[in-house]
C-alpha cells in the first residue's frame, strides 16, 4: 500500500483509529500495524516546516495535512475531523504503542490547536484573502472558516467559508478545556489527558498521553469570575514547575508531554473579583 491511502486525510486518520480499535477488541497485533500504514500516508502528507512564504507568514502551518493525496492545501474540517480521530485512536492504543508513533500523533494534534485559528478570516489580514472564490464570497465578520490556507504563500480562501468546518471550534474546545467537580479553575492542555484524578479537596492528579521528550503547555483559568486560587504544580514527589506567566485570571506552565502531575491549590483564596 505504500504512502498512497491518504484519501481524505480525516478518513485515512479514522482508518488508523479503527485498525487500533479492532486491535484493542482482537488482541491480534496485524490491526495495530495495519494502523501504522494508515499514519504513514497521514504523515507522508503533512508539511514538516514552518513557511515563511508571502500570505503563509500570517498563520501556522507546522504538521498541517493536505486534505487529499495531491492537494495543495490544508483544509480545517480534515484538521478537527482527524484531531478526534486521534483522539480515539490513543484512547484505544494503550502502553503497546510504538513511541514514535504516539509523540508523531500526540504532536500533530497540538499543533492542529496552533493553527487552527488562522482559518478564520478575521484572523488574518484583508489582504491576504483571495479577492475571488470558487463558491460564495467571504464574509470576515463571520465565524465560518476558510476551507483552504497554502503553505506555498498563496492568498488563502480561494475556495470560500466551510460551513461544514463549523464544527472545528466546539471539536477543538471540548479536547483542550476541562472543568472538574469541585476544581476552582478551568485547566487548558494541548497535550490530551490520559487520566485525571481528584486526591483531595485541594489537589488533581493529571496524566498526560503526549510523545516522551515532547512539552505540553498547561495553563489554569479563572472559573465565573472568581480569582485563581493559590496553586502549585509539581511533578513526581517534590520538583515544582514554575510559571512561565502569572495574573489574577490565568498561571501558564510548560511540563513535559507525558509527565504526571499533581496540581494542589488552596481553595480559601478563590475570590470573586
Amino acid at each position: 500500500m505504500r504512502f498512497n491511502l491518504n484519501y481524505q486525510a480525516n478518513l485515512t486518520a479514522w482508518g488508523a483509529a479503527a485498525c487500533m480499535r479492532l486491535w484493542r477488541i482482537t488482541t491480534d497485533d496485524s490491526y495495530r500495524d495495519q494502523s501504522y500504514v494508515y499514519l504513514a500516508s497521514f504523515f507522508h502528507n503533512c508539511e514538516i516546516w514552518e513557511s515563511r512564504i508571502a500570505a503563509a507568514r500570517h498563520y501556522k502551518n507546522f504538521l498541517g495535512a493536505t486534505c487529499l493525496q495531491d492537494a495543495p492545501y490544508m483544509a480545517v474540517y480534515e484538521c478537527f475531523d482527524s484531531f478526534a480521530a486521534f483522539e480515539r485512536y490513543l484512547e484505544d492504543s494503550g502502553p503497546d504503542l510504538d513511541p514514535a508513533v504516539r509523540m508523531l500523533v500526540s504532536e500533530y494534534c497540538k499543533y492542529a490547536l496552533d493553527r487552527a485559528w488562522f482559518y478564520y478570516p478575521d484572523a488574518l489580514p484583508e489582504e491576504v484573502l483571495a479577492e475571488r472564490q470558487r463558491n460564495g464570497h467571504i464574509a470576515r465578520n463571520l465565524s465560518f472558516p476558510l476551507e483552504d490556507l497554502y503553505a506555498d504563500g498563496q492568498k488563502a480562501g480561494q475556495v470560500g467559508q466551510e460551513i461544514y468546518g463549523a464544527g472545528a471550534a466546539l471539536v477543538f474546545a471540548t479536547r483542550s478545556f476541562h472543568d472538574f467537580d469541585g476544581v476552582p479553575f478551568r485547566l487548558y492542555c494541548n497535550q490530551f489527558l490520559r487520566s485525571v484524578e481528584q486526591t483531595g479537596p485541594g489537589a488533581l492528579n493529571v496524566q498526560f498521553d503526549g510523545g516522551e521528550g515532547c512539552m505540553a503547555d498547561l495553563c489554569l483559568l479563572q472559573l465565573d469570575g472568581a480569582r485563581l486560587p493559590s496553586a502549585e504544580v509539581t511533578i513526581g514527589q517534590s520538583e515544582t514547575i514554575a510559571p512561565q506567566s502569572q495574573s489574577a485570571a490565568s498561571a501558564s506552565y510548560r511540563v513535559p508531554a507525558n509527565s504526571r502531575i499533581t496540581i494542589t491549590w488552596d481553595s480559601g483564596r478563590a475570590r470573586k473579583n
